[in-house]
């Protein structure tokens, strides 16, 4: 690199070096390219800095995928990762990831090669108004345009930008982290002349341009937490627990970390009747917890730092803070209590998945996952049904850490954000749970280019029950919405099987791929550690009987805990309402 006054111009090859530089300093270490012609010249200064050892690089051909790919190594390792593509559709095909890292709060970096301004409207190949393509989705757009006869402060004016929008994507500057937009005009994608391109320099001893300290909310306003009252803890996706007292009873999603405690079972919130319920994070699974959350007789405090979306199911929220401060200790009766009922719910889930058929189940493969996960292993599940039924049938064990996209929770992306999340974290085993509609989505992400790292740590469980099994425990799962006047109405367009052959599929991937029944699947995951390579175990389950599974062990707990009614306000006692009102 050279003082800026001795370069002459700046061509394609000294902004992409410039660009690279820049993110490089500023704490970017990954990047994942996917290939093009009007980013080729990032290409090259990304292959040449790899080969100095100054970042990773990995390259696939699906910008959809690629930046999945990227979200999951960000998730995993919480630094962030730089996904590169050319213009045109490549920066639409990055809105699906987006939206999950601006929903699940990422600091996402997208790096999106454009045409010069002036090209814009005039028919030019692959060129649209890509700046406008993910705005309602990304925290900042940043366009760098560097005209034909650059100013003297040029290289400052680029490099500041670039760390003005990283700061920001960090959380560091307008509020909560998430996805940003680094926008590159380039004059053309002609590739270097040379394998090194002199390029203006950055600050002394690889210093970033700007370093952006954590921004200062400032003292936040103490608000107390009385727990001598009935109190619960509900903790979803993106909560921090570290400074709620272990005494407190939680019911936490599985991707939090629960620090060691003692939680309960969902279900028990459609037993009990606590005075105070403390939200961190963004529950999503249960609608136990939506159900606890609407009560007006339950008050609710929201722990939230302000650059939170507010909570769906919560209307009533009497407090917000982002300051709790806990006294008291709960009573011995309390905690009885909780604990009573929540051995009844565990112990009819137990009971029910002690039966063959019903192990031949989601939950069945959720448990049976759960029983052979090994400490230090990464848990990525899957939306829809996986990530509820390890809820249901289980607790992470101890130094198991579990990884969802729960921002918009779709089934899009997962398999390339668990390839992501395993390449990040090469001394781990990742095992991904996911159905076979959600693997069917997002099969594309097994495939990698013969120059390219495999994760040779990965192993995807497919809990293949033909189609979407969710559906069958919905109000649209109800037996009447499968015989006439609706036929098949609902296999069309809930069921939805398809006709894959995973193992042919896995098979064009060279991917291994084994069929396993529930039973096997221990042992099935003890061979795959030892495979060094990626591997899909399918293990065939039906989905008809999971409504009857799920209904037997609700009444299973209800017989232990001998109630006198069906819980007010419990899913099945809604949907029995439901589904009256629609056949009366």
């Amino acid at each position: 690199m050279r003082p800026e006054s001795t370069v002459q111009a700046w061509g394609p090859s000294v902004i992409a070096a410039v660009v690279v530089d820049e993110l490089v300093r500023a704490g970017i270490e990954t990047f994942v390219y996917c290939p093009g012609s009007r980013n080729g010249p990032i290409g090259f200064e990304l292959s040449r800095r790899e080969a100095a050892g100054d970042l990773r690089l990995h390259v696939r051909l699906d910008e959809r995928s690629a930046a999945f790919l990227a979200l999951g190594m960000t998730k995993a390792t919480g630094v962030p990762t730089a996904v590169v593509t050319t213009s045109g559709t490549a920066v639409a095909n990055l809105l699906p990831a987006v939206t999950e890292a601006d929903y699940s709060r990422i600091p996402l970096v997208l790096v999106t090669a454009n045409r010069p301004l002036a090209e814009l409207g005039t028919g030019a190949s692959q060129t649209v108004e890509q700046t406008q393509l993910l705005t309602s989705q990304v925290r900042h757009v940043q366009h760098l345009q560097v005209g034909a006869e650059p100013a003297p402060d040029t290289n400052a004016r680029v490099r500041s930008q670039i760390c003005h929008t990283l700061a920001i994507g960090r959380g560091r500057l307008h509020g909560r982290p998430g996805p940003v937009q680094i926008d590159v005009a380039l004059p053309s994608g002609r590739p270097p002349a040379t394998r090194s391109v002199p390029f203006p320099s950055g600050r002394p001893e690889g210093r970033p341009w700007i370093r952006t300290a954590l921004r200062d909310r400032g003292a936040a306003a103490p608000h107390d937490i009385d727990l001598t009252r009935r109190t619960i803890i509900v903790a979803g996706d993106g909560a921090d627990l570290d400074a709620v007292p272990e005494t407190v009873p939680c019911v936490v999603e599985p991707t939090v970390d629960a620090g060691g405690r003692r939680t309960l079972h969902p279900w028990v919130l459609d037993h009990v009747r606590p005075e105070l319920a403390v939200v961190y994070g963004r529950p999503t699974l249960h609608r136990q917890v939506g159900a606890l959350l609407a009560r007006r007789d339950v008050s609710t405090v929201l722990v939230s730092d302000g650059d939170d979306d507010w909570i769906y199911a919560a209307p009533h929220i009497d407090v917000v803070t982002a300051h709790p401060v806990f006294g008291g200790v709960p009573s011995p009766s309390w905690t009885e209590e909780l604990g009573h009922v929540d051995r009844a719910v565990r112990h009819a889930w137990s009971q029910m998945l002690c039966d063959d058929g019903n192990r031949r189940t989601g939950v069945g493969v959720a448990k049976a996952v759960l029983d052979a996960l090994e400490p230090g292993d990464l848990l990525w599940l899957g939306a829809s049904n996986p990530v509820r039924d390890v809820s249901l049938t289980g607790r992470l064990p101890s130094g198991v850490r579990a990884l969802s996209n729960r921002g918009v929770a779709g089934i899009d992306g997962n398999i390339s954000a668990a390839v992501g999340a395993a390449m990040a974290c090469p001394d781990r085993t990742v095992v991904a749970l996911v159905g076979d509609l959600t693997f069917a989505h997002d099969s594309s992400a097994l495939q990698s280019g013969v120059l390219e790292q495999v994760p040779d740590n990965l192993i995807v469980v497919v809990s293949n029950d033909a189609g979407g099994g969710i559906f069958e425990l919905l109000e649209q799962g109800h037996p009447v919405y499968k015989t006439a006047p609706f036929g098949n109405t609902f296999e069309r367009i809930y069921g939805t099987p398809q006709n894959v052959d995973f193992a042919a599929l896995c098979t064009a991937y060279a991917v291994s791929h084994r069929m396993v029944e529930t039973d096997e699947l221990g042992t099935a995951l003890r061979a795959a550690r030892r495979a060094k390579r990626p591997v899909v175990l399918e293990v065939p389950v039906t989905r008809t009987t999971l409504r009857g599974v799920h209904t037997a062990a609700r009444e299973l707990a209800d017989a232990r805990l001998n109630p006198t009614a069906p819980p007010a306000g419990s899913p099945v006692t809604a949907e029995a309402a439901h589904v009256s009102a629609l056949t009366s």
